[in-house]
Protein backbone atom coordinates (compact mmCIF):
# COMPACT_ATOMS: atom_id res chain seq x y z
CA UNK A 1 0.00 0.00 0.00
CA UNK A 2 1.82 3.53 -0.35
CA UNK A 3 2.07 3.86 -4.26
CA UNK A 4 -0.95 5.08 -4.67
CA UNK A 5 -1.73 8.69 -5.20
CA UNK A 6 -5.00 10.98 -4.25
CA UNK A 7 -4.95 13.69 -6.55
CA UNK A 8 -7.52 16.56 -5.51
CA UNK A 9 -9.72 15.20 -8.16
CA UNK A 10 -9.83 11.64 -6.83
CA UNK A 11 -10.76 13.15 -3.31
CA UNK A 12 -13.38 14.78 -4.82
CA UNK A 13 -14.73 12.12 -6.73
CA UNK A 14 -14.51 10.53 -3.33
CA UNK A 15 -16.54 12.74 -1.77
CA UNK A 16 -19.19 12.69 -4.28
CA UNK A 17 -19.37 8.93 -3.56
CA UNK A 18 -16.74 6.70 -2.72
CA UNK A 19 -17.78 3.86 -5.26
CA UNK A 20 -17.08 6.39 -7.57
CA UNK A 21 -13.85 6.97 -6.68
CA UNK A 22 -13.20 3.35 -6.33
CA UNK A 23 -14.45 3.00 -9.81
CA UNK A 24 -12.17 5.80 -11.57
CA UNK A 25 -8.83 3.88 -9.77
CA UNK A 26 -9.88 0.14 -10.44
CA UNK A 27 -10.30 1.22 -14.06
CA UNK A 28 -14.54 0.47 -13.94
CA UNK A 29 -15.99 3.90 -14.40
CA UNK A 30 -18.24 3.73 -17.27
CA UNK A 31 -16.59 5.41 -20.92
CA UNK A 32 -19.33 7.97 -21.95
CA UNK A 33 -18.99 10.15 -24.86
CA UNK A 34 -18.71 13.41 -24.48
CA UNK A 35 -21.92 15.32 -25.96
CA UNK A 36 -22.52 18.68 -27.17
CA UNK A 37 -23.60 19.67 -23.59
CA UNK A 38 -20.40 18.82 -21.90
CA UNK A 39 -18.55 19.74 -24.74
CA UNK A 40 -20.06 22.94 -24.38
CA UNK A 41 -19.87 23.40 -20.16
CA UNK A 42 -15.66 22.32 -20.93
CA UNK A 43 -15.33 25.49 -23.48
CA UNK A 44 -17.10 27.80 -20.83
CA UNK A 45 -14.98 26.79 -18.31
CA UNK A 46 -11.95 26.90 -20.65
CA UNK A 47 -12.53 30.34 -21.48
CA UNK A 48 -13.06 31.13 -17.88
CA UNK A 49 -9.44 29.74 -17.20
CA UNK A 50 -8.04 32.08 -19.95
CA UNK A 51 -9.56 35.37 -19.00
CA UNK A 52 -8.83 34.72 -15.15
CA UNK A 53 -5.06 33.70 -16.20
CA UNK A 54 -4.91 36.92 -18.35
CA UNK A 55 -6.79 39.26 -15.04
CA UNK A 56 -4.18 37.55 -12.74
CA UNK A 57 -1.17 38.87 -15.19
CA UNK A 58 -2.58 42.42 -15.61
CA UNK A 59 -4.52 43.14 -12.15
CA UNK A 60 -3.84 40.76 -9.48
CA UNK A 61 -0.10 40.53 -9.53
CA UNK A 62 0.85 44.07 -10.29
CA UNK A 63 -0.79 44.64 -6.73
CA UNK A 64 1.50 42.86 -5.41
CA UNK A 65 4.76 44.50 -6.73
CA UNK A 66 6.67 41.19 -6.33
CA UNK A 67 9.34 39.94 -8.52
CA UNK A 68 9.11 36.97 -10.76
CA UNK A 69 10.32 34.39 -8.50
CA UNK A 70 7.86 35.45 -5.80
CA UNK A 71 5.24 34.57 -8.41
CA UNK A 72 4.03 30.63 -9.56
CA UNK A 73 1.81 30.35 -11.83
CA UNK A 74 -0.19 26.27 -12.66
CA UNK A 75 1.73 24.54 -9.89
CA UNK A 76 1.80 21.18 -8.94
CA UNK A 77 2.81 19.80 -5.30
CA UNK A 78 2.76 16.59 -3.79
CA UNK A 79 2.45 15.77 0.08
CA UNK A 80 4.29 11.91 0.21
CA UNK A 81 3.17 9.91 3.30
CA UNK A 82 4.68 10.06 6.81
CA UNK A 83 4.67 6.54 7.43
CA UNK A 84 4.09 3.38 5.98
CA UNK A 85 0.30 3.48 6.53
CA UNK A 86 -0.25 7.21 5.32
CA UNK A 87 -1.18 8.24 1.84
CA UNK A 88 0.38 10.20 -0.38
CA UNK A 89 -1.83 13.13 -1.60
CA UNK A 90 -1.14 15.88 -4.74
CA UNK A 91 -2.74 18.84 -5.66
CA UNK A 92 -1.92 21.50 -8.55
CA UNK A 93 -2.93 25.55 -8.02
CA UNK A 94 -3.61 28.47 -10.45
CA UNK A 95 -1.07 31.00 -8.30
CA UNK A 96 1.14 31.18 -5.81
CA UNK A 97 2.57 34.62 -4.94
CA UNK A 98 4.43 35.81 -2.18
CA UNK A 99 2.97 38.56 -0.08
CA UNK A 100 5.43 41.16 1.04
CA UNK A 101 3.78 42.24 4.02
CA UNK A 102 3.26 38.71 5.73
CA UNK A 103 6.22 36.96 3.88
CA UNK A 104 3.70 34.02 3.49
CA UNK A 105 2.98 32.65 0.05
CA UNK A 106 -1.36 33.70 -1.07
CA UNK A 107 -2.84 30.97 -2.78
CA UNK A 108 -5.47 31.44 -5.12
CA UNK A 109 -7.99 29.18 -7.25
CA UNK A 110 -9.78 29.41 -10.27
CA UNK A 111 -13.70 28.99 -10.40
CA UNK A 112 -15.77 29.40 -13.38
CA UNK A 113 -19.03 29.76 -10.87
CA UNK A 114 -20.60 33.39 -9.80
CA UNK A 115 -20.38 32.19 -5.91
CA UNK A 116 -18.34 29.65 -3.70
CA UNK A 117 -20.04 26.82 -3.16
CA UNK A 118 -19.47 23.92 -0.64
CA UNK A 119 -17.41 21.44 -3.34
CA UNK A 120 -15.22 24.83 -3.80
CA UNK A 121 -14.27 24.71 0.22
CA UNK A 122 -13.52 21.26 0.45
CA UNK A 123 -11.53 21.69 -3.35
CA UNK A 124 -9.09 24.62 -2.46
CA UNK A 125 -8.79 22.69 1.66
CA UNK A 126 -7.23 19.69 0.19
CA UNK A 127 -4.99 22.16 -2.06
CA UNK A 128 -3.72 24.01 0.85
CA UNK A 129 -3.24 21.26 3.01
CA UNK A 130 -0.82 19.51 0.29
CA UNK A 131 1.04 23.25 -0.64
CA UNK A 132 1.46 23.89 3.22
CA UNK A 133 4.16 21.33 3.25
CA UNK A 134 6.26 22.85 0.88
CA UNK A 135 5.26 26.51 1.26
CA UNK A 136 4.47 28.85 4.34
CA UNK A 137 0.82 29.72 3.20
CA UNK A 138 -0.81 33.06 4.07
CA UNK A 139 -4.12 33.91 2.51
CA UNK A 140 -6.25 31.92 0.17
CA UNK A 141 -8.77 33.12 -2.18
CA UNK A 142 -11.15 32.02 -4.75
CA UNK A 143 -10.89 33.50 -8.13
CA UNK A 144 -14.74 33.68 -9.42
CA UNK A 145 -16.92 35.54 -11.48
CA UNK A 146 -18.98 38.61 -10.46
CA UNK A 147 -22.27 38.03 -10.70
CA UNK A 148 -22.84 41.44 -10.53
CA UNK A 149 -20.58 42.53 -13.63
CA UNK A 150 -22.84 43.66 -16.77
CA UNK A 151 -21.36 44.21 -19.87
CA UNK A 152 -20.75 47.75 -21.29
CA UNK A 153 -18.26 47.67 -24.02
CA UNK A 154 -15.32 45.45 -24.21
CA UNK A 155 -14.90 43.34 -21.24
CA UNK A 156 -13.79 44.82 -18.08
CA UNK A 157 -11.25 41.76 -16.55
CA UNK A 158 -11.18 44.08 -13.65
CA UNK A 159 -14.87 43.91 -12.55
CA UNK A 160 -15.73 40.73 -14.61
CA UNK A 161 -13.41 38.76 -11.61
CA UNK A 162 -13.80 38.34 -7.68
CA UNK A 163 -11.33 37.11 -5.23
CA UNK A 164 -12.77 35.81 -2.38
CA UNK A 165 -10.59 35.32 1.18
CA UNK A 166 -12.06 31.54 2.42
CA UNK A 167 -8.55 31.00 4.79
CA UNK A 168 -11.27 31.08 7.65
CA UNK A 169 -12.87 28.84 5.89
CA UNK A 170 -10.30 26.30 4.85
CA UNK A 171 -8.83 26.63 8.64
CA UNK A 172 -12.47 25.17 9.91
CA UNK A 173 -12.55 22.57 7.42
CA UNK A 174 -8.94 21.16 7.52
CA UNK A 175 -9.24 18.33 10.46
CA UNK A 176 -12.06 17.05 8.04
CA UNK A 177 -10.58 17.46 5.01
CA UNK A 178 -7.26 15.43 6.82
CA UNK A 179 -9.53 12.40 8.06
CA UNK A 180 -11.60 12.18 4.74
CA UNK A 181 -8.80 12.01 2.34
CA UNK A 182 -7.11 9.09 4.54
CA UNK A 183 -10.56 7.61 4.22
CA UNK A 184 -10.35 7.75 0.57
CA UNK A 185 -6.54 6.62 0.33
CA UNK A 186 -7.65 3.38 2.62
CA UNK A 187 -10.86 2.99 0.46
CA UNK A 188 -8.85 2.64 -2.96
CA UNK A 189 -6.56 0.03 -1.96
CA UNK A 190 -10.01 -2.13 -0.88
CA UNK A 191 -10.69 -4.90 -3.47
CA UNK A 192 -14.27 -5.92 -2.35
CA UNK A 193 -16.52 -3.28 -3.72
CA UNK A 194 -19.45 -4.47 -1.25
CA UNK A 195 -17.45 -2.37 1.22
CA UNK A 196 -17.52 0.70 -0.44
CA UNK A 197 -20.13 2.81 -0.27
CA UNK A 198 -21.97 3.23 -3.50
CA UNK A 199 -24.29 7.09 -4.13
CA UNK A 200 -27.87 7.46 -3.65
CA UNK A 201 -28.37 9.42 -7.13
CA UNK A 202 -28.59 6.98 -9.70
CA UNK A 203 -30.06 9.31 -12.39
CA UNK A 204 -26.44 11.26 -12.48
CA UNK A 205 -24.26 8.10 -11.83
CA UNK A 206 -21.10 8.13 -13.96
CA UNK A 207 -20.65 4.12 -13.21
CA UNK A 208 -24.62 2.90 -12.26
CA UNK A 209 -23.26 -0.89 -13.09
CA UNK A 210 -21.49 -0.79 -9.82
CA UNK A 211 -23.53 1.46 -7.71
CA UNK A 212 -27.19 0.17 -8.59
CA UNK A 213 -26.52 -2.83 -11.13
CA UNK A 214 -30.30 -4.25 -9.78
CA UNK A 215 -31.96 -1.18 -9.59
CA UNK A 216 -36.01 -1.79 -10.25
CA UNK A 217 -38.19 0.22 -12.74
CA UNK A 218 -39.38 2.15 -10.43
CA UNK A 219 -37.26 2.68 -7.86
CA UNK A 220 -37.11 4.49 -3.93
CA UNK A 221 -34.84 6.91 -5.89
CA UNK A 222 -37.92 8.13 -7.90
CA UNK A 223 -39.29 9.38 -4.93
CA UNK A 224 -39.61 13.63 -5.56
CA UNK A 225 -36.31 15.03 -3.19
CA UNK A 226 -35.89 11.82 -1.20
CA UNK A 227 -32.46 11.96 -1.96
CA UNK A 228 -32.11 15.82 -0.05
CA UNK A 229 -32.37 13.09 2.92
CA UNK A 230 -29.59 11.11 2.82
CA UNK A 231 -30.13 9.47 5.79
CA UNK A 232 -33.58 8.21 5.18
CA UNK A 233 -32.32 6.78 1.70
CA UNK A 234 -29.96 4.97 3.53
CA UNK A 235 -32.14 3.41 6.14
CA UNK A 236 -34.48 2.34 3.29
CA UNK A 237 -31.56 0.54 1.37
CA UNK A 238 -30.13 -1.05 5.04
CA UNK A 239 -33.69 -2.55 5.46
CA UNK A 240 -33.55 -3.65 1.74
CA UNK A 241 -35.97 -1.34 0.93
CA UNK A 242 -35.04 -0.66 -3.09
CA UNK A 243 -38.33 -0.47 -5.48
CA UNK A 244 -41.35 2.19 -4.17
CA UNK A 245 -43.90 -0.78 -4.29
CA UNK A 246 -41.92 -1.83 -0.96
CA UNK A 247 -42.16 1.79 0.61
CA UNK A 248 -43.22 1.00 4.24
CA UNK A 249 -47.17 2.73 4.66
CA UNK A 250 -45.60 4.31 7.87
CA UNK A 251 -42.90 5.80 6.44
CA UNK A 252 -42.58 9.74 7.35
CA UNK A 253 -42.67 11.60 3.95
CA UNK A 254 -44.28 14.65 2.82
CA UNK A 255 -47.97 15.01 1.35
CA UNK A 256 -46.38 15.16 -2.05
CA UNK A 257 -44.27 12.22 -1.47
CA UNK A 258 -46.44 10.23 0.02
CA UNK A 259 -49.08 10.45 -2.88
CA UNK A 260 -46.57 9.79 -5.45
CA UNK A 261 -45.53 6.51 -3.61
CA UNK A 262 -49.40 5.95 -2.63
CA UNK A 263 -50.48 6.08 -6.26
CA UNK A 264 -47.59 4.28 -7.71
CA UNK A 265 -48.54 1.22 -5.03
CA UNK A 266 -51.95 1.37 -6.33
CA UNK A 267 -51.59 1.70 -9.28
CA UNK A 268 -54.04 3.87 -10.25
CA UNK A 269 -54.30 7.23 -11.73
CA UNK A 270 -55.41 10.30 -9.80
CA UNK A 271 -57.36 13.11 -11.11
CA UNK A 272 -58.57 15.90 -9.27
CA UNK A 273 -60.84 16.84 -11.82
CA UNK A 274 -62.89 20.47 -9.64
CA UNK A 275 -59.21 21.55 -9.26
CA UNK A 276 -58.06 21.26 -12.32
CA UNK A 277 -60.96 22.17 -13.99
CA UNK A 278 -61.07 25.47 -11.39
CA UNK A 279 -57.62 26.09 -12.92
CA UNK A 280 -58.25 25.88 -16.39
CA UNK A 281 -61.07 28.07 -16.39
CA UNK A 282 -58.64 30.61 -15.51
CA UNK A 283 -57.55 30.83 -19.31
CA UNK A 284 -58.87 33.84 -21.70
CA UNK A 285 -58.65 33.10 -25.47
CA UNK A 286 -56.46 33.78 -27.35
CA UNK A 287 -54.45 31.24 -25.72
CA UNK A 288 -50.80 30.99 -26.66
CA UNK A 289 -48.77 28.40 -25.98
CA UNK A 290 -44.92 29.67 -26.23
CA UNK A 291 -41.61 27.99 -25.59
CA UNK A 292 -38.00 29.25 -25.21
CA UNK A 293 -34.86 27.97 -26.31
CA UNK A 294 -31.74 30.45 -24.63
CA UNK A 295 -27.87 30.09 -24.20
CA UNK A 296 -25.98 31.22 -20.94
CA UNK A 297 -22.27 31.49 -21.75
CA UNK A 298 -20.36 32.04 -18.58
CA UNK A 299 -18.63 35.43 -20.09
CA UNK A 300 -21.15 38.01 -21.16
CA UNK A 301 -20.86 38.46 -25.36
CA UNK A 302 -22.94 41.09 -25.71
CA UNK A 303 -23.84 44.58 -23.41
CA UNK A 304 -26.07 44.49 -21.22
CA UNK A 305 -25.74 40.66 -20.08
CA UNK A 306 -24.04 39.30 -16.66
CA UNK A 307 -22.42 36.04 -16.31
CA UNK A 308 -24.91 33.42 -17.34
CA UNK A 309 -27.23 35.53 -18.06
CA UNK A 310 -29.91 33.71 -19.89
CA UNK A 311 -29.93 34.68 -24.01
CA UNK A 312 -32.92 33.28 -25.83
CA UNK A 313 -32.41 33.04 -29.35
CA UNK A 314 -35.18 30.92 -30.32
CA UNK A 315 -39.20 30.62 -29.34
CA UNK A 316 -42.23 28.82 -30.54
CA UNK A 317 -45.94 30.00 -30.62
CA UNK A 318 -49.02 27.67 -30.84
CA UNK A 319 -52.11 29.94 -31.09
CA UNK A 320 -55.15 28.84 -30.48
CA UNK A 321 -57.52 32.06 -31.53
CA UNK A 322 -61.38 30.62 -30.11
CA UNK A 323 -62.67 27.35 -28.85
CA UNK A 324 -62.69 24.95 -32.10
CA UNK A 325 -60.41 27.43 -34.25
CA UNK A 326 -57.58 26.32 -36.48
CA UNK A 327 -54.48 25.94 -34.70
CA UNK A 328 -51.97 28.79 -35.96
CA UNK A 329 -47.70 27.85 -34.76
CA UNK A 330 -45.19 30.75 -35.00
CA UNK A 331 -41.14 30.40 -35.05
CA UNK A 332 -37.76 32.56 -34.74
CA UNK A 333 -34.64 31.25 -34.33
CA UNK A 334 -31.14 33.70 -34.56
CA UNK A 335 -28.58 32.28 -36.78
CA UNK A 336 -26.65 35.65 -36.68
CA UNK A 337 -23.89 36.08 -34.59
CA UNK A 338 -25.40 39.39 -33.34
CA UNK A 339 -27.58 39.76 -29.59
CA UNK A 340 -30.26 37.28 -30.23
CA UNK A 341 -33.27 39.65 -28.19
CA UNK A 342 -33.84 42.68 -31.10
CA UNK A 343 -35.03 40.61 -33.41
CA UNK A 344 -36.61 37.58 -31.84
CA UNK A 345 -38.60 40.09 -29.41
CA UNK A 346 -39.76 42.20 -32.10
CA UNK A 347 -40.64 39.17 -34.02
CA UNK A 348 -42.83 37.96 -30.91
CA UNK A 349 -44.67 40.72 -30.07
CA UNK A 350 -46.01 41.01 -33.84
CA UNK A 351 -47.36 37.70 -32.65
CA UNK A 352 -48.44 38.10 -28.85
CA UNK A 353 -50.93 40.89 -28.61
CA UNK A 354 -51.75 42.20 -25.34
CA UNK A 355 -54.38 40.08 -24.61
CA UNK A 356 -55.60 36.47 -23.63
CA UNK A 357 -53.45 33.71 -21.66
CA UNK A 358 -49.55 32.65 -22.43
CA UNK A 359 -49.03 29.49 -21.93
CA UNK A 360 -45.82 27.75 -20.85
CA UNK A 361 -44.23 25.12 -18.79
CA UNK A 362 -42.31 25.80 -15.87
CA UNK A 363 -43.79 29.77 -15.60
CA UNK A 364 -40.54 30.57 -13.38
CA UNK A 365 -38.03 30.70 -16.37
CA UNK A 366 -39.60 32.17 -19.11
CA UNK A 367 -41.06 35.10 -16.91
CA UNK A 368 -37.81 35.29 -15.44
CA UNK A 369 -36.64 35.40 -18.81
CA UNK A 370 -38.74 38.47 -20.14
CA UNK A 371 -37.82 40.52 -16.84
CA UNK A 372 -34.04 40.21 -17.25
CA UNK A 373 -35.07 40.95 -21.37
CA UNK A 374 -36.75 44.10 -20.35
CA UNK A 375 -33.59 45.23 -18.00
CA UNK A 376 -31.04 44.24 -20.98
CA UNK A 377 -33.24 45.84 -23.65
CA UNK A 378 -35.55 48.40 -21.98
CA UNK A 379 -37.90 48.96 -25.13
CA UNK A 380 -38.84 45.34 -24.81
CA UNK A 381 -39.49 46.31 -20.64
CA UNK A 382 -43.73 46.51 -20.86
CA UNK A 383 -43.81 43.72 -23.34
CA UNK A 384 -42.13 41.47 -20.79
CA UNK A 385 -44.46 42.74 -17.91
CA UNK A 386 -47.71 41.85 -20.19
CA UNK A 387 -46.45 39.02 -20.75
CA UNK A 388 -45.95 37.94 -17.54
CA UNK A 389 -48.79 39.24 -16.11
CA UNK A 390 -50.58 36.74 -18.31
CA UNK A 391 -48.68 34.01 -18.04
CA UNK A 392 -49.93 30.51 -16.84
CA UNK A 393 -47.99 27.40 -15.62
CA UNK A 394 -49.36 24.16 -17.27
CA UNK A 395 -46.65 21.95 -15.85
CA UNK A 396 -48.29 22.96 -12.16
CA UNK A 397 -51.47 20.48 -12.48
CA UNK A 398 -48.81 18.03 -12.50
CA UNK A 399 -46.45 19.48 -10.10
CA UNK A 400 -48.43 20.23 -7.65
CA UNK A 401 -49.87 17.36 -8.45
CA UNK A 402 -53.52 17.50 -9.60
CA UNK A 403 -52.84 15.19 -11.85
CA UNK A 404 -50.72 11.58 -10.90
CA UNK A 405 -50.26 8.86 -12.98
CA UNK A 406 -48.03 5.49 -12.13
CA UNK A 407 -46.34 6.36 -15.00
CA UNK A 408 -44.83 9.85 -14.68
CA UNK A 409 -43.02 7.85 -11.72
CA UNK A 410 -42.98 11.45 -9.39
CA UNK A 411 -42.04 13.39 -12.70
CA UNK A 412 -43.40 16.45 -14.05
CA UNK A 413 -41.54 16.88 -17.31
CA UNK A 414 -43.32 17.81 -20.07
CA UNK A 415 -41.32 14.37 -21.70
CA UNK A 416 -42.99 12.48 -18.79
CA UNK A 417 -46.14 13.47 -19.12
CA UNK A 418 -46.52 13.43 -22.63
CA UNK A 419 -46.06 9.43 -23.43
CA UNK A 420 -49.03 9.01 -21.01
CA UNK A 421 -51.54 11.69 -22.33
CA UNK A 422 -50.37 11.88 -25.89
CA UNK A 423 -49.22 8.63 -26.60
CA UNK A 424 -48.67 9.48 -30.75
CA UNK A 425 -46.44 12.40 -29.68
CA UNK A 426 -43.39 11.64 -29.59
CA UNK A 427 -39.18 13.13 -28.64
CA UNK A 428 -37.84 10.13 -30.49
CA UNK A 429 -35.72 10.10 -33.19
CA UNK A 430 -35.23 13.87 -33.18
CA UNK A 431 -31.70 14.84 -33.68
CA UNK A 432 -32.11 17.75 -30.91
CA UNK A 433 -34.57 16.51 -28.39
CA UNK A 434 -33.18 18.43 -25.07
CA UNK A 435 -33.34 21.73 -24.19
CA UNK A 436 -29.17 21.54 -23.23
CA UNK A 437 -28.47 20.28 -26.37
CA UNK A 438 -30.70 22.72 -28.54
CA UNK A 439 -28.49 25.24 -26.66
CA UNK A 440 -25.01 23.96 -27.45
CA UNK A 441 -26.24 23.03 -31.26
CA UNK A 442 -27.07 26.67 -31.63
CA UNK A 443 -24.01 27.66 -29.89
CA UNK A 444 -22.01 25.63 -32.61
CA UNK A 445 -24.03 26.85 -35.59
CA UNK A 446 -24.07 30.39 -35.00
CA UNK A 447 -20.45 31.20 -33.78
CA UNK A 448 -18.53 27.64 -34.35
CA UNK A 449 -17.53 25.79 -37.67
CA UNK A 450 -18.33 22.63 -39.20
CA UNK A 451 -21.33 22.39 -38.67
CA UNK A 452 -24.38 22.02 -41.05
CA UNK A 453 -26.11 25.44 -40.44
CA UNK A 454 -29.08 24.44 -42.29
CA UNK A 455 -29.20 21.39 -40.71
CA UNK A 456 -29.45 22.07 -37.31
CA UNK A 457 -31.13 25.27 -37.68
CA UNK A 458 -33.94 23.01 -38.98
CA UNK A 459 -33.78 20.25 -35.60
CA UNK A 460 -33.94 23.03 -33.83
CA UNK A 461 -36.96 24.57 -35.47
CA UNK A 462 -38.39 20.90 -35.04
CA UNK A 463 -37.65 20.58 -31.34
CA UNK A 464 -39.04 24.07 -30.21
CA UNK A 465 -42.25 23.62 -32.04
CA UNK A 466 -42.53 20.08 -30.59
CA UNK A 467 -42.33 21.29 -27.24
CA UNK A 468 -45.29 23.72 -27.54
CA UNK A 469 -47.36 21.18 -29.31
CA UNK A 470 -46.85 19.19 -26.42
CA UNK A 471 -48.33 21.51 -24.56
CA UNK A 472 -51.46 21.98 -26.85
CA UNK A 473 -51.88 18.65 -26.96
CA UNK A 474 -51.83 18.30 -22.97
CA UNK A 475 -53.75 20.84 -22.55
CA UNK A 476 -56.58 19.37 -25.12
CA UNK A 477 -56.01 15.78 -22.83
CA UNK A 478 -56.81 17.67 -19.59
CA UNK A 479 -60.20 19.18 -20.94
CA UNK A 480 -61.09 16.05 -22.32
CA UNK A 481 -60.84 14.05 -19.47
CA UNK A 482 -61.90 16.44 -17.29
CA UNK A 483 -65.37 17.01 -19.52
CA UNK A 484 -65.90 13.06 -18.81
CA UNK A 485 -65.92 13.09 -15.35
Amino acid sequence: MGQRVITKTDFMSYLDAPRHLWAIKHGKMSKKEIGAYLGHLYEQGYMVEELAVQYIKEHLIPQYKVANEDILLQLSQTEEPTNDADGRYEARTDLLIKNPTTNKWDMYEVKSSTKVDKKHKYDVTFQSLVFEKHYDLGDIYILHLNKEYFRDGEISLEELFVAENVTEVVEELKDEVKQKRYEAYLMVETENIEDVEKCIRPKKCPCIELCHPNLPEYSIFDINNLTRSERKVRELLEDGVLDIMDVPKDLPLSEKQRLQVDVAQSGETTIMDVEIRESLDELVYPLYFLDYETFNPAIPMYDGYKPYDQMPFQYSVHVLKSPGSELEHYEFVETEAIDPIPKMFDSLESVIGREGSIIVWNKSFEATVNTRVGEIHTRFKEFGESMNSRMYDLMVIFRDPLYADPKFKGSYSIKKVLPVLVPNLSYDGLDIGEGSVAMASWNEMVYGEGKDREKVKKDLLKYCELDTLAMVRIWEGLVKTISQI
